[in-house]
């Protein structure tokens, strides 16, 4: 052997390489194991490190037994017929010891009965002792004592998925901050619960793990957001609305998230859950949020443009100014819709007035507004939005559908938005491409900027392709081609939208010699 494996920390990032990067298989990780003495730790380190299901677990249980103290029943079951010597339970060890993840799930309990269960908690010391993060996805009760054998102190991430739909898992929830006191990292959903009281009690367990960083759960109604609210140290909070139910009156106490929010993250069925839940939710500190629609009925239409502006609104009320990273990110296929009374609906597009609640947001960096139809919004809006968010880097703005309502943006609120943004990397955006003229403002007082490499114009309507591509290589240096949508309706495309296709490909091909032929003369200059 190459004297550069010998450390065992060397051939343990091996295995690791080989496990995550090549989808190794466990029989290949046990023949190494069995290759030499030097591989046999590394390789069943790696081997049993993250397990995804009881199975290994089980089958290295009877491995360590003598011949019949375990058997199988008819339904192939595994049951035993005594109890584990603490020689046995040692040997069991060895490989136990090892494990640090371990997900379980309905399937992989069906193969154990009351008596393995009852082995497995009465052990003499922790079954899993270096178990770091679990992921319990069943909800039969027979196998709660199970679960809370499996919950110790070394437990510092946990999921649990619809499990808690009865009062003794809410119970072991509550218990979760003494079991697990360094716990950083929680998914507890329940949006099948349908007791308030069950509902109630796992909020108030959440409220009591004041040293969670990541959290992911479920809001059924705004009081789960009050228990929410007061926790200290929560970096990372994601809230599901999709079971949230609308029906129940609006609070008129003021929740407030204190903490300090890398990112938080909504989930929601349609727009109006947002405003309705969170009208009276402030968190004062956080940099980024996403706030995901998660529409059941594609055959909708993609929106309500008074819910829309709700949402805006409400959203703009809830965080304050120090956001740098906005995302509405609808689940709805805005890309493949075909229908003439919606594409070409005018009622749609969304003005400046609806837009103008985010102007507040100064300290922006990514903004995605893709859903949008913007065509209302003028070069006069789209400047005095570039204005109140300077430092912009991503800009998307109303390109996912292929609107065909004429953009009342043109050419002129482009560069409004470069010359108020020059830390602008991409942009998607719909416009009216048409010359202006390069002499006046705001043209004339652009700073070209060269780290724009990205735009995306939609199905905007073009002028003079010829000299749009002089403008865009004017103003963007480094960009090299533009993308746009290609028709796919049901439709007769109408005017100005019937060449857009055409008309862009020649930009594109009008943009590639400009770029190249900057590129001789910089070649040339540096050769002199």
């Amino acid at each position: 052997m190459h004297i550069c494996l010998l450390p065992p920390e060397i051939l343990l990032h091996v295995f690791a390489i080989y496990q995550e990067d090549y989808y190794g298989s466990r029989a290949t990780l046990a023949s190494l194991a069995r290759t030499c003495k030097k591989f046999k730790e590394p390789a069943l380190d790696i081997l049993w490190q993250d397990l995804k299901g009881l199975e290994p677990i089980l089958s290295c249980l009877v491995a360590c037994l003598p011949a019949g103290v375990s058997d199988k029943n008819t339904r192939g079951t595994l049951t035993l017929k005594g109890p584990l010597s603490n020689g046995e339970w040692r040997l069991f060890n060895r490989y136990a010891q090892r494990v640090h993840s371990l997900t379980v799930s309905s399937p992989s309990l069906d193969n154990t009965n009351d008596r393995v269960v009852q082995a497995f908690i009465s052990a003499p010391s922790p079954l899993l002792p270096n178990l770091r993060s679990l992921y319990w996805r069943d909800n039969q009760e027979c196998f709660v004592p199970l679960l809370r054998t499996l919950l110790g102190p070394t437990i510092t991430s946990l999921k649990l998925d619809d499990c808690l739909n009865y009062t003794s898992f809410a119970k072991l929830l509550a218990s979760l901050g003494a079991r697990c006191p360094y716990i950083r990292e929680l998914e507890c959903l329940y949006d099948e619960v349908d007791s308030e009281e069950i509902s109630d009690a796992i909020c108030e367990a959440l409220c009591g793990l004041k040293g969670l960083l990541r959290l992911r759960t479920d809001v059924l109604n705004t009081r789960a957001l009050g228990h929410l609210a007061p926790l200290p140290s929560l970096q990372r909070l994601h809230l599901d609305l999709s079971a949230y139910s609308a029906d129940e009156p609006q609070s008129n106490i003021v929740s407030t998230f204190s903490s300090h929010f890398d990112h938080v993250r909504f989930t929601i069925p349609i727009p109006f859950i947002f405003s309705h839940c969170l009208n009276n939710v402030r968190f004062l500190s956080c940099r980024s949020v996403t706030v995901r629609v998660d529409y059941e009925d594609p055959q909708d239409p993609p929106y309500d443009p008074s819910d829309a502006i709700d949402l805006i609104s409400s959203f703009s009320k809830c965080f304050s100014p120090t956001l740098e990273h906005i995302r509405f990110k609808f689940d709805f296929p805005f890309s493949r819709i075909v229908e003439e009374d919606v594409l070409a609906n005018p009622l749609f597009a969304l003005h400046f007035d609806a837009i103008a609640p985010l102007l507040s947001f100064g300290r922006l960096t990514n903004l995605d507004l893709d859903w949008i139809c913007a065509s209302a919004i003028h070069d006069a809006s789209l400047k005095s939005m570039a204005q109140s968010w300077p430092h912009l880097e991503n800009f998307r703005f109303g390109s996912s559908a292929r609107w065909v309502v004429v953009p009342s943006l043109t050419f002129v609120g482009l560069v409004h938005l470069i010359h108020h943004c020059q830390r602008l990397r991409s942009i998607a955006m719909p416009f009216c491409a048409c010359p202006v003229d390069a002499n006046s403002e705001p043209f004339s007082e652009t700073t070209p900027n060269e780290k724009i490499t990205a735009l995306f114009v939609g199905v905007s309507p073009i002028v003079d392709p010829i000299s749009v591509a002089c403008q865009l290589h004017t103003l963007l240096p480094k960009l090299t081609s533009v993308g746009f949508s290609h028709f796919d309706t049901d439709f007769s495309i109408p005017p100005p939208f019937e060449h857009v296709e055409d008309d862009w490909r020649r930009v594109n091909d009008f943009l590639k010699v400009l770029f190249t032929n900057a590129q001789m003369k910089r070649s040339t200059g540096q050769a002199h």
